[in-house]
């Protein structure tokens, strides 16, 4: 299967925070290109469930997105679940 280029704008400032949190696992800019390609694919599978529910496509993307804003939290949890919560409030003190 062959890939297929494709020109995406994005937000400069939230493609920089994904490629510096990618740059741990490799090459940044290959692992933002899979984890956009992974995106896509997902949502692919996705999408036909999703056009047979009453609220739209539209909503229930906006619905389902707001899950990917809280995982950070879900992560903070399970964290402080292993007794680790030190390092959560380090991050606290250090953003203000």
């Amino acid at each position: 299967m062959g890939l297929k280029t494709y020109s995406l704008r994005l937000d400069e400032e939230e493609f920089e925070k994904l490629r510096k949190a990618l740059s741990e696992y490799g090459d940044p800019d290959l692992n933002v290109g899979y984890v956009i390609r992974a995106y896509i694919r997902d949502l692919n599978r996705a999408i036909p469930n999703l056009k047979k529910s009453e609220f739209g496509l539209r909503n229930n993307l906006a619905f389902y997105g707001s899950f990917l804003k809280h995982i950070d939290r879900l992560v903070d949890i399970e964290i402080m679940i292993k007794g680790e919560g030190k390092k959560i409030w380090k991050k606290i003190e250090d953003e203000k």
